[in-house]
């Protein structure tokens, strides 16, 4: 096993635990301490190597094209960071949905499979949280940094 593949298992085992005890522990205004200031520092500071040592090293492509995009991915620390960018950000907007839920009101159940569905799937679980906020609230539009 190489190293990229062990920093794989690495960081997804990171993020797996710290969703469930963002959904544990949610109501608590450490949880975001914790995770913003440490595991979402470390993994960006992770991103930030790889994605270095991928656009300095010998992988070909870059971000201007789908074309060049696809030949940037061919290289292992690419995919590798690109990963990385995943989990952050997926985290992050699970962060923002636990907080939005409780300024809202919304019951932990109800963003359960938010929190699933942003996990797997990013945007659709984000998209269900928008669909259950506006539901719950009565409004389509929306101030994502409103209380009420």
């Amino acid at each position: 096993m190489n190293s990229a593949e062990n920093v794989f298992l690495t960081v997804n085992s990171i993020a797996f635990f710290c969703w469930i005890f963002l959904f544990v522990f949610y109501e608590k205004t450490w949880i975001y301490k914790a995770l913003f200031s440490f595991v979402m520092v470390g993994l960006a500071l992770t991103y930030a190597f790889f994605i270095t040592q991928a656009l300095t090293g010998e992988s070909q492509g870059g971000f201007d094209t789908l074309g060049n995009l696809k030949l940037l991915f061919e290289d292992d620390l690419a995919v590798l960071a690109g990963w990385i960018h995943y989990l952050v950000f997926d985290l992050f907007v699970g962060m923002w949905i636990c907080r939005d839920s409780t300024r809202q009101n919304i019951g932990r159940w109800w963003i359960l499979p938010c929190l699933i569905f942003t996990f797997m799937m990013g945007p659709v679980g984000l998209l269900l949280y928008f669909i259950i906020r506006a539901s719950k609230s009565g409004k389509y539009l929306q101030d994502p940094f409103s209380a009420g």
